[in-house]
């Protein structure tokens, strides 16, 4: 399977790409790109959540971490005193990236339930059910947990490609282990985890102002007016033209 490096670069790498994408549609502005491609990365890494010696798993626990801690802490900021900030920040920080961290590796086994189609829904839906609750717009909520969700299939997706051995034309054993809508394994969870999907979309906000944002891409360009054949073929042709009678200028 892809190494953590791969899956680190190729979400940061898409995730970044689509947020550069919406930013130039006129979609979202800068400080959302970045949130996005933070998001996108850590969906990247996010299947890898349930390996418990794997970089990837200390790495978005610390993400996971810091982000839950940023976000409580700036909603009572003003309701307490420094003194109390700091120890409750630190008692979240450490709360997340210890306690849950030790519960989560007794409770899965590595391309368990955590390396599927439907966690990673799951994972998506509740990103977007979280920040709705936490008063951000429903079109910000949506395109979080889609980066989410979609950094997630491109780590899945990864592990599938790895997954063929070209040189030699077979397929390894893990193959089909990572790409799945669900675990058959662990049916008892895997269930939970499709009630859970259901149950974040009811009481997630409605996607319709999102689709109806996004699917508008008349301020959309993909590259500068000046950028065509005519205007570069002139201008070579200029250049082309000042040499040569330069050359001339400078024989006779």
């Amino acid at each position: 399977m892809a190494n953590f490096k791969t899956h680190l670069g190729s979400a940061a790498i898409t995730s970044s790409l689509a947020a550069t994408a919406l930013l130039s549609a006129g979609h979202i502005v800068p400080i959302t790109a970045l949130w996005l491609m933070l998001l996108g990365t850590v969906g990247g890494l996010l299947p890898d959540i349930d390996s418990d010696n794997s970089t990837s798993m200390s790495t978005l626990f610390r993400l996971f971490a810091g982000l839950i801690t940023f976000s409580f802490v700036g909603h009572i900021y003003k309701m307490v005193s420094m003194l109390e900030l700091m120890v409750y920040g630190a008692f979240c920080y450490l709360t997340i990236r210890y306690n849950c961290k030790s519960t989560l590796e007794k409770i899965t086994v590595h391309r368990g339930c955590c390396h599927s189609i439907a966690f990673i829904s799951a994972s998506g839906l509740f990103t977007v059910w979280l920040l709705y609750l936490l008063g951000y717009s429903d079109i910000t909520a949506w395109l979080s947990g889609t980066f989410l969700f979609f950094g997630g299939v491109v780590h899945l997706a990864l592990d599938e490609i790895y997954s063929v051995d070209l040189a030699n034309r077979r397929l390894k054993l893990s193959f089909g282990s990572a790409l799945k809508i669900f675990s058959p394994k662990n049916p008892f969870l895997s269930a939970l985890q499709c009630l859970l999907i259901g149950m974040l979309y009811i009481h997630s906000p409605s996607w319709d102002n999102t689709w109806k944002e996004v699917s508008n891409w008349s301020e959309f360009r993909f590259k500068p007016d000046w950028l065509n054949r005519e205007d570069v073929t002139r201008f070579f042709d200029s250049v082309i033209s000042s040499t040569k009678e330069a050359m001339n200028n400078k024989a006779s």
